[in-house]
């Protein structure tokens, strides 16, 4: 199973779970919002949105700026989940890649992404597809995790000499490097509070996000233990959330 196949099998068993344990993804869909109505659109605007996991944002957003949305998710569990929660007759759903979307060229006022492209395997080539789905005067927008993202479980880690299974994330600068010009990156931090290290470990599960670096060896029970004894409890975990800005070309 490749990497992309084991991320949308964890998505698709947590479609049901999602909402209860994604509090720093709902956050983000807020600020998301913001973000977008504060852009200039045009009254029906063509929408695009990608990685819609259970339709937080599309819940949020589509009541504020209508339109015609395409809402996508990789995991046809997390379409479903979407698509039965904003309604069918809203809007359409379907299953696609976002790193590799077929959507139409050119078409849409915005693409819109909430706490997906951290996902990608190549932020820059992905953002350059989506951002020729956008029409003239378009924008893109999308919020992804950046380096400071689970500072304290990284720390624990590192303290016991053992290797830490979270991805790698991009700072705010080397983010913004690899976007085009005239790309506005923003970043905020939101922290969660946890009963304790194993209590966040099942969040990540709930949400589907507990997929390892490639080619990252899961920790033993002792160690896992090792940790989170560590950590303590309770245990505040740091998100830090960037949000892009893309102007089409």
């Amino acid at each position: 199973m490749t990497r992309k196949q084991k991320v949308a099998a964890a998505f698709a068993a947590a479609a049901t779970t999602y909402d209860s344990a994604a509090e720093a993804q709902a956050k983000a869909a807020d600020r998301l919002v913001e973000l977008v109505t504060a852009e200039p659109l045009p009254a029906h605007p063509t929408v695009l949105e990608v990685g819609c996991g259970t339709g937080l944002l599309t819940r949020r957003l589509l009541p504020r700026i209508g339109g015609d949305w395409l809402v996508t998710d990789l995991s046809p569990a997390m379409v479903a989940a979407a698509q039965a929660a904003v309604g069918a007759d809203k809007a359409q759903f379907r299953v696609m890649d976002g790193e590799h979307p077929d959507a139409p060229l050119g078409l849409y006022d915005l693409v819109v992404s909430n706490m997906a492209a951290q996902w990608f395997a190549d932020m820059a080539r992905a953002v350059c597809q989506l951002r020729a789905r956008l029409a003239p005067g378009g924008r893109l927008v999308l919020s992804t995790l950046g380096a400071g993202s689970f500072a304290e479980w990284r720390a624990a880690h590192q303290a016991l000499g053992l290797t830490c299974g979270t991805p790698a994330y991009p700072s705010a600068d080397a983010l913004a490097a690899q976007l085009p010009g005239g790309a506005r990156v923003r970043e905020e931090t939101v922290t969660v509070r946890h009963d304790d290290a194993l209590a966040f470990l099942t969040a990540l599960k709930r949400i589907g996000a507990d997929t390892p670096a490639s080619g990252h060896t899961p920790l033993s029970p002792g160690a896992l233990r090792r940790v989170a004894r560590a950590m303590g409890s309770p245990v505040s975990i740091t998100y830090d959330i960037l949000y892009a800005l893309i102007p089409a070309e």
